[in-house]
C-alpha cells in the first residue's frame, strides 16, 4: 500500500472472513425460517416523580421561568392522568398495559383509543437505589386508573405519605423480619460497634425494604453503648438522649 493511501475498510468482507456459523444457525438457514422480521412492538414508558418532569431550557432564562415551564409541562405519564380521567377503560388498565388499547400522540401529547394494532408497554427501569423513585415503578405495575399522584399511593382508601409506604401496605415488599432477628442475635455475642457496621453493611447493600422499621425495631441494641459513653462523658447516669442527639452520636460511631 502507497504511504498516504487511505486504507479501505470492508466490514462486510471481515465479518464473513472472520464469522462462526453455529449447528443451530446452519439448520435454521437450510430449513429457510426467516432471520430478521418484526413482531409486536414495544412502547418505552416513561415516568417521574411528582413536578421532576424534565424540562429544556437555555442558557440564561429565568429560574421563575424555567419553574413556570414544569408547571405547565406535558409528559407521557401526566397524560395517562388525563387518559384515565377522560377514557372510563383507561380505568382498568395498569400503566404497563395502556399501549395494548391506547396509542400515544407524542405531538400532543395524549393517548388515544387504539383503532387497529397491537403494542405492549415497558417501565422504563430504575435501580433499587433510586429510593422513591423505584417505588412508584413497582406500584405502576399494579395500580389501575389513577387521575392524581395521591391515586398511586392510595391504600385501601388511605393515602400514605410516600410510594415506600404503599408498597409496604400492599404487601409488595419483604418485611425485613430476618435482617431483625440477625441484628438481635448478633447483639448476644458481638459488641454494639460490630453490630452497628452490620447495620451499615445493609444500608448500603440495599438489601433492606423498609430501613426505617428495622432501626425502630434495634434501636436499643444499636444505641447500648452508645447511651452508657455519653451519661459517662456528662457524669449524668440517668440521662437520656433525644432521639436526634442518637442519631447524630450513632451516626459518628459508624463513621470510626
Amino acid at each position: 500500500m502507497d504511504e498516504g493511501a487511505e486504507a479501505v475498510v470492508d466490514e462486510i468482507k471481515n465479518y464473513f472472513e472472520a464469522r462462526y456459523i453455529s449447528a443451530c444457525e446452519s439448520s435454521w438457514r437450510i430449513l429457510a425460517f426467516p432471520t430478521h422480521y418484526r413482531s409486536t412492538p414495544v412502547e418505552n414508558l416513561t415516568f417521574h416523580l411528582e413536578g421532576e418532569q424534565p424540562v429544556i431550557y437555555k442558557e440564561g432564562d429565568s429560574v421563575e421561568s424555567v419553574l413556570a415551564r414544569v408547571q405547565n409541562s406535558k409528559t407521557m405519564f401526566l397524560a395517562w392522568f388525563y387518559c384515565c380521567e377522560r377514557y372510563p377503560e383507561a380505568r382498568d388498565l395498569t400503566y404497563a398495559e395502556l399501549p395494548t388499547r391506547f396509542v400515544y400522540d407524542g405531538k400532543q401529547k395524549e393517548w388515544n383509543p387504539r383503532k387497529k394494532g397491537f403494542a405492549i408497554g415497558r417501565l422504563a427501569p430504575v435501580s433499587p437505589s433510586s429510593g422513591q423513585k423505584y417505588f412508584l415503578r413497582v406500584l405502576l405495575n399494579k395500580v389501575r386508573g389513577p387521575r392524581c399522584y395521591d391515586d398511586i399511593k392510595t391504600v385501601e382508601g388511605i393515602v400514605h405519605p410516600s410510594y415506600e409506604d404503599a408498597c409496604y401496605k400492599l404487601g409488595l415488599l419483604d418485611d425485613d423480619k430476618e435482617y431483625i432477628e440477625g441484628l438481635k442475635e448478633c447483639s448476644f455475642w458481638a459488641s454494639s460497634d460490630y453490630v452497628r457496621k452490620l447495620f451499615g453493611n445493609m444500608l448500603l447493600s440495599g438489601c433492606l425494604s423498609t430501613p426505617k422499621l428495622v432501626w425502630e425495631a434495634t434501636t436499643d441494641i444499636l444505641s447500648e453503648d452508645i447511651l452508657y459513653i455519653e451519661r459517662k462523658k456528662r457524669h449524668n447516669p440517668g440521662k437520656k438522649l433525644h432521639l436526634i442527639e442518637l442519631i447524630f452520636n450513632f451516626m459518628d460511631y459508624l463513621k470510626s
